[in-house]
C-alpha cells in the first residue's frame, strides 16, 4: 500500500530534496504511515521515501514568471489627455455629441433609472443613479443624452451588496440577502442643485416612518409584549394599561359570590314589585 501526494508545482531534481528522520512517530490507528511517494501534475517525477522518513522540499520553481510592470510615459499620457479635452470642448461648442453614440436604436426603453439625492462628498457637477444590473456605462450615457439631452463627461459604477432581510418576524423567519443594487455616478457639464424638501414631503415621510414602526412592533410582539403599548406616534395610539391591584383568589371568590347573591336579591325584589303593581295589592 502506498500514500500518494499530488502537488500543483513541479518538484526540483533529487539533489534538492533533503530527507531526515522525523522528530516523532506519526501513527494512524496505532499503526505507522505506509511509504510515501510524491507525484506531480507535471512530467512524471516520483520519489519513493523510506519508511518513517519526512521530506523537506526547498526552493520550488514558479509555474509562470511575473509580468513586468508597464513603464508609464507621462508625456504621452499628458498629450492624450489634452487631445481628449480639446475634442470634448470642440463638440460642446458645435453642439455635437462628445462621444460615439450607440448604433442600436431602442424606441421603448424598459429600463428604470432612479435619481438619488447626492451625498456629502458629491459636488453639484455630479449625479447618482440606480440602474438595472444589465446596464453598463455606455448605456447610461446614451440613455441620459437621447432622452433628457444631458451630456455626461465621466461615469463610474459600483455594485452594492444586498441587505439581509427576513421573510417572517425575527424568531421564526430565515435570514437571506436581498438582490444587489447597481449605482452609477456621472460627471455633468452643467451644475445641478437638488431642490429643497417641502413641508408636505417631510410630513408624508414622517408618517410613513411611524406607520412602519407601529406595524413592525405589532408584528414582532409575542407573549407579554402583546399588551405593551406602541412607541410609534409618541405612544398616543394604544391606551395606556391601567394599574391592577393584587387580590387573593379566595377573597376574589368570596366577593364574586356576594355580588351574585346581591344581584339575585335585587332581581327578586323587582319581580315582587312588578307582581304587586299588576295585581294592585
Amino acid at each position: 500500500m502506498e500514500l500518494v501526494i499530488y502537488t500543483a508545482t513541479p518538484l526540483l531534481p533529487t539533489p534538492s530534496i533533503y530527507i531526515s528522520t522525523p522528530l516523532h512517530r506519526v501513527h494512524r490507528g496505532r499503526r505507522p504511515f505506509t511509504p510515501v511517494s510524491y507525484r506531480t501534475m507535471f512530467p512524471a517525477v516520483r520519489f519513493n521515501l523510506p519508511f518513517g522518513a519526512r521530506s523537506i522540499i526547498m526552493g520550488r520553481l514558479k509555474p509562470f514568471a511575473p509580468k513586468p510592470k508597464p513603464k508609464v510615459n507621462r508625456e504621452e499620457r499628458a498629450k492624450q489627455s489634452k487631445k481628449i479635452v480639446q475634442l470634448v470642448r470642440s463638440a460642446l461648442e458645435n453642439d455635437e455629441t462628445n462621444f460615439t453614440p450607440g448604433s442600436k436604436a431602442i424606441y421603448l426603453p424598459f429600463a428604470t433609472v432612479k435619481l438619488l439625492r447626492p451625498n456629502a462628498k458629491h459636488t453639484p457637477y455630479q449625479a447618482k443613479f440606480i440602474v438595472p444590473k444589465s446596464f453598463n456605462k455606455l448605456d447610461l450615457r446614451d440613455y441620459l443624452y437621447h432622452i433628457y439631452g444631458l451630456r455626461v463627461l465621466n461615469v463610474t459604477s459600483a455594485l452594492m451588496p444586498g441587505k439581509f432581510v427576513r421573510s417572517m418576524p425575527a424568531p421564526y423567519g430565515t435570514r437571506y440577502r436581498d438582490a444587489q443594487v447597481k449605482k452609477m455616478t456621472v460627471d455633468l457639464v452643467d451644475p445641478f442643485v437638488w431642490p429643497a424638501e417641502s413641508q408636505e414631503f417631510i410630513a408624508e415621510r414622517e408618517l410613513t416612518r411611524e406607520l412602519n414602526k407601529y406595524r413592525e412592533e405589532k408584528a414582532n410582539a409575542i407573549n407579554s409584549d402583546l399588551e405593551k403599548p406602541s412607541k410609534a406616534f409618541g405612544g398616543i395610539i394604544d391606551p395606556k394599561p391601567q394599574p391592577m391591584n393584587f387580590i387573593p383568589k379566595l377573597v376574589e371568590k368570596q366577593m364574586r359570590n356576594k355580588k351574585n347573591k346581591d344581584s339575585e336579591r335585587v332581581k327578586k325584589l323587582e319581580n315582587e314589585k312588578f307582581i304587586t303593581s299588576y295585581l294592585n295589592i
